[in-house]
């Protein structure tokens, strides 16, 4: 796990400072720090030592014609390593780094197809002059490249970009993004002229750009309804423990992140009885509502983890909160960066290198309840025609006139008004459920974002079928690569500790996605394979509840604490200055939130968050763009 990056020059004329990086790079690999240069080609590696931790496993690595910088884990490397042995390769270090270099030399692209990981990587061939660029299937490790008159760029993270002569304009589409899901989508980002290599993917540079696609989920699925009930279960057990078990593949002491839910305590629960003894690492609230630390203590007791937990106050956080952005580099509406953080710094100050997390597992599964109330929204919906939907839609518009929704405060009707109407006209299910998860409508980010201009529908590529799954896989193209797993990247980094994701190994992401949907939704519940999986390691009585989630305290903690940042940040002078919100929305969104707050409600606190966090944003990054 490391942070990377590169600059191939077009001209002589122009140069790149061997230690410009070292500041934004730093935190991802404390460790070491190398710099390799070959006539018009720079490359940076700051190393986090997990495999073969020694200087044999140093980076930028050379070999023959090849020069690799490299981030993440192949967890196979020793399976790969005996096939290259076989063809003749001879190896000098222990280290996953030699294996891909080498496996690259022999397969080229085809090389990434036998690695089972997280990665994204480099390799410039020096006798052609060619870059390529891998990421992961899923998206866990990032990867950013830019291109102008002067050169190709790219970097692990977008503060790499701000060392590097580039013109940056903001994306108002992203801008857009982020206020309705609270991310950037499409391989955008929020620079128009920083991109992302897209989960799955491989980038080729040689005077032009082309990325093509080497992995992607509906080619390797089938749906399998052969299978008896317990064969899957044994099936999906049998690919878990081999999944998780590649996960503590280190050099280094590894830990789990244990909320008390499902997929945390499965994990925790494989590895402690088919790996051994683990250390598991919890985050609590005093707010009883928010706090899942009881449930952990559980399980960890029951497994006999060694555990530590750290509950949260005011107090914990504020530093994690003011310096939200020095983490994220681009606006993120989860809230939930703070505790992961922090979490993420106990398991470090523990002596911990490694942490598994457990995200992946709603997606696959079908955990979010939300997938079968949207689901079955979308159902009744589409049984009446789209003219007459479009009708009613304009109804409400003569009904309920814009001038008249801004005039009414309570119970947040301004939003549920437009988000009727766009439910009503959409035309798929991938568009409905877009319309159903989205913070705010199109209509209202119109008002809200200088210059901002609705999609005419979704584009997002998706296969459209009308079926439940394919709003899961939705989930794993979007929200999981975009949210959750920058989430976990950033703060996990920023700790200089390295976060993995065992339910996201490809081989259990086809084994899912070729599961009956009936039967991971069974007895009304979603994740039925997981709570009899999870049954034969711990009592059902510990996770047989409704799904929590995990998040902060967020209204209680603003409405006593932190409301100053709203005057602050959201104040006139800065909105103007800034230049992409209208202010008398602000202000409107301002009047509601304490109208909302006397009485005790939070309507729109999340939408008061998202515009507090996007001008903490734009005060520590955005006003540098040139």
């Amino acid at each position: 796990m490391c942070g990377i990056a590169g600059a191939i020059l077009k001209t002589d004329n122009d140069s790149i400072h061997e230690g410009s990086l070292s500041q934004v790079l730093n935190h991802r690999g404390p460790d070491a720090q190398q710099y390799y240069t070959y006539d018009k080609a720079h490359f940076w590696h700051f190393r986090l030592s997990i495999i073969d931790t020694s200087s044999a496993g140093a980076q930028p690595y050379t070999f023959e014609n090849l020069v690799l910088t490299y981030n993440g884990e192949i967890y196979n490397y020793q399976e790969v390593k005996s096939r290259l042995e076989l063809k003749g390769y001879q190896f000098q270090s222990n280290s996953d780094t030699e294996v891909v270099i080498k496996a690259f030399h022999l397969w080229r692209e085809k090389a990434v197809d036998s690695m089972r990981g997280m990665f994204a990587f480099s390799i410039y061939d020096k006798d052609t002059q060619e870059t390529f660029l891998f990421r992961d299937r899923v998206g866990v490790k990032p990867l950013y490249f830019s291109e102008n008159e002067k050169g190709f760029y790219f970097g692990s993270e977008i503060k790499v970009f701000y060392k590097f002569p580039i013109k940056r304009t903001i994306d108002i589409n992203s801008v857009g993004d982020y206020f309705r899901f609270g991310y950037s989508r499409s391989n955008n980002s929020i620079w128009n002229e920083i991109k992302k290599i897209p989960p799955g993917h491989y980038l080729h540079y040689k005077d032009k750009i082309t990325i093509r696609p080497y992995w992607q989920l509906k080619d390797n699925v089938k749906k399998d309804n052969e299978r008896s009930e317990q064969e899957w279960i044994d099936k999906l057990e049998e690919e878990m423990i081999t999944s998780f078990q590649y996960r503590m593949v280190s050099d280094v002491p590894v830990g789990v992140f244990l909320s008390g839910g499902i997929d945390s305590s499965l994990v925790a629960s494989v590895l402690q009885k088919h790996y051994g003894q683990i250390h598991t690492f919890t985050i609590g609230f005093h707010e009883q509502k928010f706090n899942e630390a009881i449930y952990a203590a559980k399980v960890a007791k029951h497994l006999k983890t060694e555990h530590t937990e750290q509950y949260l106050t005011i107090e914990s956080v504020k530093n994690q909160l003011f310096n939200f952005y020095d983490i994220y580099d681009e606006p993120f509406a989860d809230s939930s960066g703070v505790p992961t953080s922090i979490v993420a710094n106990l398991a470090k100050s523990n002596g911990v290198k490694v942490v598994l997390s457990a995200d992946g597992g709603d997606e696959l599964f079908g955990g979010y309840s939300h997938y079968q109330s949207h689901y079955h929204t979308y159902q009744r919906l589409i049984k009446y025609p789209y003219i007459l939907r479009k009708s009613i839609a304009k109804s409400l518009g003569i009904v309920a006139p814009s001038f008249l929704r801004k005039n009414i405060i309570q119970a947040n009707f301004e939003h549920r008004a437009y988000a009727i109407e766009e439910v009503l006209q959409t035309s798929s299910l991938i568009e409905t459920y877009d319309a159903l998860i989205a913070n705010q409508t199109y209509a209202e980010l119109g008002n809200l974002i200088n210059g901002y201009q609705a999609p005419y529908s979704s584009n997002i590529q998706n296969d459209q079928k009308s079926e439940i799954d394919s709003i899961m896989l939705h989930d794993l193209q979007n929200y999981l690569p975009e949210d959750l797993l920058v989430k976990v990247d950033r703060a996990t980094m920023f700790n200089s500790i390295e976060g993995r994701e065992p339910f996201l190994d490809h081989k259990l992401i086809e084994l899912a996605f070729s599961m009956p949907n009936s039967l991971k939704y069974k007895d009304g519940q979603g994740k039925y394979p997981l709570r009899k999986i999870l049954g034969k390691y711990i009592p059902s009585t510990y996770f047989d509840r409704p799904k929590q989630g995990f998040s902060i305290p967020i209204f209680q903690w603003f409405t006593s604490e932190f409301d100053q940042l709203f005057d602050y940040y959201l104040s006139p002078e800065k909105i103007n200055a800034c230049g992409i919100l209208n202010y008398d929305e602000v202000k409107k969104e301002k009047e509601k939130y304490n109208y909302n707050k006397r009485k005790g409600h939070q309507h729109n606190i999340e939408k008061m968050w998202r515009l507090l966090s996007f001008m903490m944003w734009f005060e520590k990054w955005g006003k540098d763009g040139a």
